[in-house]
């Protein structure tokens, strides 16, 4: 594909990316994520306790880029629309090949989480490029 033709071009080969979304008063957060992309579409896992996911319910528009591991942008944001996908099967899918993605890093983060009490359920962020 043709970098133009491909909006999400630019994300080939990354493994973080920077997710914005937005506060009540329209202040952008952005938060450094782990993702998959597949098929025109990015897929982030999270738990529906999160601040991203607690934005996305009131506002779905984010904006997108690839960066450094703390966050920093590596190019240019582009403009999205998420979805938060609950569906166990879904959750459980994506979640295994984002997982997969990351080797030893994912097999600590899955270590550390198991000595969480948190109640919150596992989600996954779809991103649309607008």
């Amino acid at each position: 594909m043709m970098g133009q033709s491909d909006p999400l071009s630019k994300f080939d080969g990354e493994r973080v990316i920077s997710l914005e979304t937005y506060r009540k008063n329209g202040e952008a957060v952005r938060t450094p994520v782990w993702f998959l992309k597949e098929n025109g579409v990015l897929y982030v896992y999270t738990d529906d306790n999160t601040g991203k996911v607690k934005r996305l319910r009131r506002n779905s528009k984010v904006r997108v880029a690839p960066s450094h591991f703390r966050g920093k942008p590596k190019a240019e944001y582009i403009d999205a629309q998420a979805q938060i996908e609950t569906k166990k099967d879904f959750v459980d899918h994506y979640h295994k090949r984002i997982y997969d993605q990351y080797g030893w890093q994912a097999t600590l983060t899955r270590f550390v989480n198991r000595f969480s009490r948190s109640k919150a359920h596992d989600v996954i962020i779809v991103i649309h490029p607008s």
